[in-house]
C-alpha cells in the first residue's frame, strides 16, 4: 500500500510539472531572448548548443548551421555570434556579410560589435542597409 501511495504521488508530481512546462512564458525575460522564457526551452537550447559545438568540431557545417539557426532565433547570444561567423566564411550557409552583420548585432555583445567593425570594411552601403533592414525585421522565436 505504501509503495502504491509513493508511486501515485510521484506520477501526480510529474503531471503537475508537465502542466507547468506547457506555458510558453514561465519566467520574466528580455523579449529578444526567448530561450530564457521557460526552464524547458532554456534546457533544450543549451543541449542544442552543446551539440553544435560537437558538430562544429567535426566540421559538419550544414548540421551546425541548422541548429545554430534554431537557437540563434531564440536569442542565444553565443549561438548568434557563431552563426554570424558561419555567414562570414560560408560554412554550411551561403556567404553573406549582411546576415553575418545581423547576427553579430543581435548578439548585443562587445565581440559582436568588434566583428561588425571588421566586416563593414568589406561591405557596401547597400549591404549595410540590407543588414539593418534584416535586424529591424527580426522576430525572435519561442520554438
Amino acid at each position: 500500500m505504501k509503495t502504491l501511495l509513493i508511486k501515485a504521488v510521484f506520477f501526480l508530481s510529474l503531471a503537475i510539472l508537465a502542466q507547468d512546462n506547457k506555458s510558453s512564458h514561465q519566467n520574466d525575460h528580455d523579449p529578444m531572448r526567448p530561450y530564457l522564457s521557460s526552464d524547458q526551452l532554456a534546457l533544450d537550447t543549451e543541449i542544442k548548443y552543446a551539440k553544435c559545438i560537437r558538430l562544429q568540431m567535426a566540421g559538419l557545417w550544414d548540421e551546425t548551421a541548422k541548429l545554430y539557426t534554431i537557437i540563434a532565433n531564440r536569442g542565444h547570444p553565443t549561438a548568434q555570434l557563431h552563426l554570424g561567423k558561419q555567414y562570414v566564411h560560408g560554412n554550411g550557409v551561403s556567404q553573406s556579410y549582411a546576415e553575418a552583420y545581423k547576427w553579430f548585432a543581435l548578439s548585443d555583445t562587445s565581440i559582436g560589435n568588434h566583428f561588425i567593425e571588421l566586416i563593414t570594411e568589406d561591405m557596401s552601403i547597400n549591404e549595410i542597409n540590407e543588414a539593418k533592414k534584416l535586424i529591424k525585421n527580426f522576430k525572435p522565436s519561442y520554438k
